[in-house]
C-alpha cells in the first residue's frame, strides 16, 4: 500500500473519529476536562520521540524530524487539520531534498 495513501486514510480516521466523538458526547467538566484537553501534547510528543530514534538513541529518520518540527510550528493555529498538513508537508519536502 502507498504510504501516502495509508498516512492520509490514519489522518482521516483520526480526525472522523473526533468530529464524531464531539458530536455524540458532552464535553467532559471539571478535572477530567482539563486532563483530556491537555492529553494530545504529551501523546504526540511521545510518539514522535520514539519515531526519530533508533536503537542507539539517534536520529534515524530526517523527514519524520522535519513532519514534527513543521507539526510543532503549526500548533499555535490550534487546528488539527492545519498541523496535519504541515507536518505533511515538512516531511515531503525534507523527503524529497533528502532522498529515499
Amino acid at each position: 500500500m502507498n504510504i501516502w495513501l495509508l498516512l492520509v486514510a490514519a489522518g482521516a480516521i483520526t480526525y472522523a473519529s473526533r468530529v464524531a466523538t464531539t458530536a455524540v458526547l458532552p464535553a467532559p467538566e471539571g478535572r477530567l476536562g482539563v486532563i483530556i484537553e491537555r492529553l494530545p501534547a504529551p501523546l504526540f510528543a511521545a510518539l514522535a520521540a520514539v519515531a526519530l530514534t533508533d536503537s542507539a538513541a539517534g536520529i534515524d529518520d530526517w523527514p519524520v524530524l522535519a513532519a514534527v518540527v513543521g507539526a510543532l510550528a503549526a500548533v499555535r493555529t490550534r487546528s488539527m487539520f492545519l498541523i496535519l498538513a504541515a507536518g505533511l508537508v515538512s516531511h515531503a519536502l525534507v523527503g524529497w531534498l533528502v532522498g529515499p
